[in-house]
């Protein structure tokens, strides 16, 4: 059975394999969709659990949100660079591009596995069957605070004041540098 913590790391390899693939430019344009698919989530949590799941089993609420931030993520990565690949004239920098391609891909992992894991943690583990509850004092559960949205959510009933500012600074990153 893999742990958590490592599902983190599992998708981190192989997210920072296809930013190789892809290059800096389009996993720079897919980390900016999932960030706002997950401040989106994060932000509007308490609507969507507690007004339109809070009749519903913690099962189907938890593929509720795991399904619309699939569905966001899978745009994110569907949509294309801005100015194409030869903006710039010939490109000879495609070593650059590639190793910095799969630095943000890995990023992009940790975001989309990170994402879920915190589905699974704010719905109690509703996948009892498949997947279980960190065991107390494992590694699963002594990095729980490590994943993004409890991280820059500000941990335990945080506001998610760092999670607004990294929005905006990469949304500005997105605008001006790209």
């Amino acid at each position: 059975m893999v742990s958590l913590f490592g599902m983190l790391w599992v998708c981190a390899i192989f997210f920072g394999v296809v930013g190789l693939m892809r290059g800096l430019r389009r996993e720079v344009v897919a980390l900016g969709g999932i960030v706002l698919a997950t401040f989106g989530l994060y932000q509007l949590d308490v609507l969507l659990r507690g007004t339109f799941l809070a009749s519903a089993p913690r099962d189907q609420a938890f593929f509720v949100q795991a399904g619309l931030f699939t569905v966001m993520v899978y745009f994110a990565y569907q949509t294309r660079s801005f100015g194409g690949d030869d903006r710039d004239g010939p490109r000879n920098n495609r070593f650059q591009d590639a190793v910095l391609g799969g630095v943000v891909g890995a990023i992009n992992g940790y975001l989309i596995w990170g994402a879920i894991w915190y589905f699974l943690d704010i719905n109690d583990y509703p996948l009892s069957g498949l997947i279980a509850a960190p065991a107390p004092g494992s590694i699963s559960a002594i990095n729980l605070n490590a994943i993004p949205l409890v991280a820059l959510g500000g941990l335990a009933g945080g506001s998610g004041e760092a999670l607004t500012i990294v929005v905006i600074l990469l949304f500005l990153a997105v605008l001006f540098i790209l």
